[in-house]
């Protein structure tokens, strides 16, 4: 397979991991924003059902990324390369070991056993908590960030 296929191959796949995983995330936000607790319960149910497809897409993709930089040439210590990483091992490793997906874990708990019309003291307590918005802010920014620098690969030094 040559680089444009490997390439066309690494951006559906990073495409649709990001539509699946972020989509339900920003609509999380949203809900938790406006204390739908109904839409809450149901975005949270539908965001474990596309991490199980997105997780591996992720993997899918990382691996014909690699496959495309071979063959096209690209260097894997390249600036913008190196930055990618380290914004993907730190960022959502802070979000996997600092508690982020603990917290997403509580709150669908506390959503589900919440009242449909008005959130509970317990779900209004991880609400205002200061996970709510690091986990659901921080991997959008960071998949922005990550797909300017893919798309752009700006010569960073």
């Amino acid at each position: 397979m040559g680089f444009e296929w490997l390439k066309f191959v690494h951006v559906v796949t990073i495409i649709a991991t990001v539509t699946l995983a972020e989509g339900t995330i920003l609509g999380i936000l949203l809900a938790a924003r406006r204390r739908e607790v109904r839409t809450l319960r149901a975005l949270l149910q539908v965001s474990e059902v596309s991490d199980r497809a997105a997780n591996p897409l992720l993997v899918i993709s990382l691996l014909f990324g690699v496959l495309a930089a071979l063959a096209g040439q690209i260097s894997l210590t390249a600036s913008w390369l190196v930055v990618t990483y380290v914004l993907i091992v730190v960022g959502f490793g802070a979000i996997g070991l600092g508690g982020g997906f603990r917290h997403l874990e509580r709150l669908k708990r506390a959503a589900e056993s919440s009242p449909p019309d008005q959130p509970s003291h317990e779900l209004t307590r991880l609400l205002d908590h200061p996970w709510s918005g690091a986990v659901t802010v921080l991997p959008p920014v960071l998949m922005g960030t990550i797909v300017f620098l893919m798309v752009m690969k700006p010569d960073l030094w």
